[in-house]
């Protein structure tokens, strides 16, 4: 088992058709598309992978009818990696709502070689082809194509998942373990120290988001008014991690907390117009921080400023799109002391 290759080597079949621009509206026929009729109408597969004539992986989402493909694909596709047992899957997100999000889950069993070729070749190819079609009477309509990347570390997240796999896939071969977690998981959520940082991250500006925290808690209460506002954060959080954009889903930053009675900060730095238009009307080209938390009734503010100049403390940390808990130790609380006097020496510390 040692000896088998994590990537294997497939030979594609250069009979099959792909649809194209010039089919987008159009019947695709049953004899120049055979493999895809047995996939839809034999099979009855809503989405599936697929290995092309040239051995690149495209993906299909099968839709019941051209109205059914308008409602459920609002928003530009991103693609989320998880795993459940021994399988591999890309969760094909096309509407990004954290509310009411609509995925499509699409396996890869990591002990079958095409399928491990297809989950690697997947984040290996510089583009992925996406075709939605609409299956209705019998017939395959191409409806729409359109593309997704993935980042460095993207691709690097999803071999690291396939060589855990592909580990414990051996394992069970050897000595008959039994299957992995329960759940569908991504990679380990992981604490990591804050004193980890270094001082150039420390000192980053940002933009702070500010609420009147003091009405909050009067309206809500202390532990519902913390809800709320953690709900926003973690609904901008699973919107940059999911997003169209690779550039913005792979953007390092840190969110930090500030309270300053009777008004409550959270801190995004570095700031990120350069990813987003300060205005847009579409979603997808908003930013995630902007787009939730200016939402709350009591929002007040944005402001452009260091989080140590006022006070604040680190609690998140997103590096690559992997997010990381940022645990607040003594010799952390120490260091931020030292940096504040050190950079505003006439100025009561907060940090004491």
């Amino acid at each position: 088992m040692k000896d088998r290759q994590l990537m294997p080597t497939i030979s594609p079949d250069p009979s099959l058709r792909s649809p194209t621009q010039e089919t987008m509206g159009q019947i695709l026929s049953s004899a120049g598309y055979t493999d895809l009729y047995r996939l839809v109408e034999a099979e009855g597969l809503p989405y599936f992978p697929r290995i092309d004539a040239a051995g690149d992986v495209e993906l299909y989402l099968v839709f019941e009818s051209v109205e059914e493909f308008s409602k459920a694909t609002r928003d530009e596709l991103s693609i989320d990696w998880k795993t459940y047992r021994d399988k591999l899957f890309a969760v094909v997100w096309t509407l990004t709502d954290p509310i009411e999000p609509l995925g499509f889950p699409i396996a890869f069993d990591i002990g079958e070689e095409r399928e491990r070729y297809m989950a690697l070749r997947l984040v290996q190819q510089p583009l992925t082809w996406i075709h939605h079609l609409a299956f209705q009477e019998g017939q395959l309509i191409h409806i729409y194509s359109e593309t997704v990347s993935f980042s460095p570390a993207e691709r690097d997240q999803v071999y690291r998942m396939a060589e855990r796999l592909f580990a414990d896939n051996d394992k069970e071969q050897s000595h008959c373990s039994a299957a992995g977690d329960e759940e569908i998981r991504e990679e380990e959520l992981t604490t990591v120290d804050a004193d980890s940082l270094g001082d150039s991250t420390l000192l980053e500006s940002g933009v702070a988001y500010q609420f009147d925290y003091a009405a909050m808690e009067q309206r809500h209460g202390e532990e519902h008014a913390q809800v709320l506002l953690m709900e926003a954060l973690n609904r901008a959080l699973l919107v940059m991690r999911r997003h169209a954009r690779s550039d913005v889903r792979s953007q390092s930053f840190i969110v930090w907390v500030a309270k300053a009675p009777p008004y409550l900060s959270m801190i995004v730095t570095p700031g990120m117009d350069h990813l987003f238009e300060v205005v847009h009307s579409a979603e997808e080209e908003a930013n995630p921080f902007t787009r939730f938390f200016l939402t709350l009734p009591d929002f007040v503010e944005t402001r452009e400023l260091q989080p140590l100049a006022v006070g604040a403390y680190p609690i998140i940390r997103s590096e690559q799109g992997r997010p990381l808990h940022l645990e607040l130790t003594e010799t952390f609380q120490r260091r931020l002391k030292t940096l504040f006097d050190t950079y505003w020496p006439a100025t009561p510390n907060p940090y004491e």
